[in-house]
């Protein structure tokens, strides 16, 4: 199907009203890189996995060719308070496509995939005489990768694509219709991905999120002229975005790719008290000392696109 006719497909999907769904299944979290995005994001589901009710496992980095491995490391312990992925937490392409065993089984597995950030240069790329003059290539997908994740039994494939890589992610994903649920979140035409210099976050919080700016979601229109040149969504925003999909709308729906849109909003964001152990156990002080966060108002209308929505994730019975 040619995606400049995905708008009339969508628009047959009739998106219900916004409702609390039940908790999210259990679920292991592999993520595919080590971009600043895809890092940012292992951080941020290795917290969420240690908080109660979102039923996730801890996760796993694919390294693939190409990538650092150290990029993971750094990012962990410096932005996320000495964090470190484990012993379990990194595997290689290569051995993620071998034959199956029990250290490459992804059934019932949550696969994010980044088609924004470009492949990195190695070290010998970079010298004059190593240079080559290529087109940039725009990233796209594995489909190696998609491949192995639907025969092997994932629960749902999350794609970041960049309005460019759109077109290839879907065409990657659509041989999969019916057999495996998927989910792109597209950045919107002239947006860009940038991380946010010195960013760090607090230990683990509960799951009301945490942005750096106000973004927003749509349903995807192929035809909406709509250019937002110049614009930037920070990698924090857009890894906080794809966790609480993954974490609070509907993992079992296949007929095709869901596609929304992600681009900067204009939307006031919410203040609320960086919410982590000891603002929670503490008295005045520990919560002066922790600062305030900013978050949406709602996760009910911010992810009104998807449908149906978990709104009480974290949340546990004896709460008020």
């Amino acid at each position: 199907m040619a995606i400049s006719k995905l708008h009339i497909l969508l628009a047959t999907f009739m998106v219900p009203g916004v409702h609390a769904l039940a908790g999210p299944p259990p679920a292991k979290p592999v993520i595919v890189g080590t971009s600043d995005y895809s890092n940012v994001l292992f951080g941020k589901l290795q917290r969420a996995a240690a908080l109660w009710g979102t039923n996730l496992g801890e996760p796993t980095t694919i390294v693939c060719p190409g990538d650092n491995g150290q990029k993971l490391n750094k990012c962990l312990w410096n932005q996320f308070y000495m964090a470190s992925p484990g012993s379990d937490g990194t595997l290689s392409q290569r051995d993620l496509l071998e034959p199956l065993s029990y250290y490459n089984d992804l059934k019932d597995t949550l696969v994010f995939l980044d088609a924004v950030s470009p492949k990195e240069e190695s070290f010998f790329s970079k010298l004059p005489f190593m240079k080559k003059v290529e087109e940039p290539q725009i990233p796209t997908v594995n489909p190696d990768i998609i491949r192995c994740a639907a025969e092997r039994g994932c629960a749902h494939i999350y794609v970041l694509s960049s309005s460019e890589a759109l077109e290839s992610c879907w065409y990657a994903l659509e041989p999969y219709n019916g057999y495996v649920a998927s989910t792109i979140i597209a950045l919107d035409k002239g947006v860009t991905l940038q991380p946010t210099p010195g960013w760090t976050t607090s230990r683990p919080q509960n799951m009301e999120g945490e942005f750096v700016g106000a973004v927003a979601l749509r349903s995807y229109n192929n035809e909406d002229p709509t250019d937002f040149g110049g614009a930037t969504i920070s990698v924090e925003d857009a890894a906080e975005v794809i966790m609480h999909v993954a974490l609070r709308t509907d993992r079992t729906f296949n007929e095709y790719p869901r596609i929304v849109q992600i681009a900067p909003s204009d939307e006031a964001l919410v203040e609320r008290l960086n919410a982590d152990y000891f603002t929670m156990t503490g008295g005045r002080i520990a919560q002066q000392q922790a600062g305030m966060v900013q978050s949406v108002e709602s996760w009910g209308n911010f992810l009104a696109p998807f449908g149906e929505v978990f709104t009480e994730l974290g949340k546990r019975p004896d709460q008020p």
